[in-house]
């Protein structure tokens, strides 16, 4: 596009007359705009990104020396009986020790 820009306006009428800005004025708005366009997509998917992020199960319950906390998921350790709901994102790697049928 650029390029289009540079030979519209330099090859535009030929013949010692002034060149038409037109095509160039045209070109380079478009540039501007699809510019723009590139930007705001480009940050709303960087928004969706975080948004996913944070939903990532951040926390988890885990029942530790006899007592249920909240703890961060990353610091799970093997050995932590974690507890979750239906709907609820599976913190870590875990082994099922019991499932409730809620058919």
């Amino acid at each position: 596009m650029e390029g289009a820009a540079i030979v519209s306006i330099a090859f535009a009428n030929g013949g010692g007359e002034p060149p038409d800005w037109q095509d160039f004025v045209g070109i380079v708005l478009l540039l501007i705009i699809n510019s723009v366009i590139g930007f705001v997509e480009e940050r709303n998917a960087g928004n969706a990104v975080k948004a996913l992020m944070e939903s990532l199960a951040p926390k988890a319950r885990v029942k530790r020396d006899g007592v249920w906390k909240e703890v961060e998921s990353a610091e799970l350790v093997p050995g932590d009986l974690v507890a979750f709901k239906h709907g609820d994102v599976c913190p870590a790697d875990c082994r099922l020790v019991e499932s409730v049928d809620v058919s």
